[in-house]
């Protein structure tokens, strides 16, 4: 009854469900009745299924040769979004005018399998850099980890490291970092390089200094557009301006180049497919933009808390499941997908498969109107100079 549920859960009543109940169940039950049936115990039940939906995933997609070496390439992010301020106990937002209660996802998944890996629904006020610190258990060796600055603190890197996995993030601009024979890096020369010699990239082998131990790694560097530069460096001074301080000369350098880390050797991936790869995690930031506007989760009213919980796991439930055929249909048809066009068709035939599964029948023909016509229905045009997860692949394997 949640998960194909119609429409966002701020437009569906106690009534609507209980109704849809008893259309599809034969099975009358009071708007009270439901209203009971929302506590702990389902939404014990709701994670549950989540956590089972997590493990038992099916792996349906071939991995690029490229990275062969990796066990996984595992892509986290997370996303935020304001709930009603009745929810502020069990999700505290983090601060500012109208925003007493804010929840977080946190969503991981490799890019090899198209797995989900970890998804958890948190308080706002539970950061990135929190979150980074509780996971480190979950890095097994041979892992390849792709993520924001956010995530990336020294002692994470370090972790990485000693486990035998792998990391690729953005340097953080407020680490200090060393060539071979201990001169701090000097970004200013390294922009007068890359103009004088019309580079598009250099790479370095650095030294951070992380407690009282140096780890190596690789840094290549490369200068960002004008419109990226603009944007880096305003969005800089409106934070400044709000805590008194102004932008320095050295933070609007270092604005100018996109800098990545990465443990992982040149024979396995070189400078350009290293910048590939970390491009590849926007995809995460599209999932969750295709989950706000085709899955309805930010479209809240307020309601019993435990309601709540469980209509939204419900939601994710449903996403990530249609999410698995998408990924079949990308690896299997060979086109560029779009998951915006692919979800709203999931949409509309998800009574389809509603039914298969209620009645026990062959899922085959929503399958086949899920792939009829494919190419036609979720090809994906390149805009505004991006190139999409295809494409980058594709790049990356030439």
């Amino acid at each position: 009854m949640l998960m194909f549920a119609c429409g966002p859960a701020n437009q569906l009543s106690l009534e609507d469900l209980a109704n849809d109940f008893c259309e599809q169940h034969g099975i009358n039950i009071s708007k009270q009745g439901l209203h009971e049936r929302f506590n702990d115990f389902s939404v014990e039940f709701m994670r549950a299924l989540l956590k089972e939906q997590l493990s038992k995933q099916l792996d349906c997609v071939q991995s690029p040769q490229v990275y062969k070496h990796f066990k996984r390439v595992r892509i986290k992010d997370s996303t935020r979004y304001s709930v009603p301020k009745e929810y502020a106990s069990a999700y505290k937002g983090q601060g500012g005018i109208g925003t007493p209660a804010q929840i977080s996802i946190q969503y991981e998944y490799d890019l090899l399998s198209g797995l989900a890996i970890d998804l958890e629904l948190t308080s706002a006020c539970r950061n990135d850099q929190q979150d980074s610190k509780e996971t480190l258990t979950s890095i097994e060796k041979g892992d390849l980890l792709i993520r924001d600055l956010a995530y990336s603190g020294q002692a994470y890197i370090k972790h990485i490291s000693s486990k035998g996995a792998f990391y690729l993030n953005r340097l953080n601009p407020k680490w200090n970092v060393f060539d071979g024979k201990g001169n701090r890096i000097d970004f200013s020369n390294i922009i007068k390089k890359l103009k004088r010699h019309s580079l598009p990239l250099i790479e370095l082998e650095i030294f951070i200094p992380i407690n009282k131990e140096i780890l190596s790694s690789r840094l290549i560097i490369s200068r960002v557009d004008d419109q990226t530069y603009s944007k880096r460096t305003q969005k800089a001074k409106i934070a400044a301006r709000s805590k008194g301080y102004h932008v320095t000369k050295n933070f609007k350098t270092r604005a100018s180049l996109n800098t990545f880390i990465t443990n992982v050797p040149l024979d396995w991936l070189s400078a350009d497919q290293v910048r590939a790869t970390y491009s590849l995690r926007w995809q995460i930031e599209l999932i969750f933009k295709v989950w706000k506007s085709q899955g309805y989760i930010s479209k809240i009213k307020v309601m019993k808390i435990q309601r709540f919980q469980c209509q939204l796991i419900a939601r994710l439930l449903w996403l990530l499941l249609h999410w698995q055929a998408f990924r079949m249909v990308q690896q299997y048809m060979k086109i560029k997908c779009s998951p915006w066009k692919f979800y709203k068709v999931a949409i509309r035939l998800s009574s389809l498969l509603r039914q298969a599964i209620l009645r026990r029948k062959s899922i085959e023909p929503w399958f086949n109107q899920i792939t009829k016509k494919a190419d036609k229905k979720y090809y994906t045009e390149t805009k505004h100079q991006k190139h999409n997860t295809f494409d980058i692949l594709k790049a990356i394997l030439a």
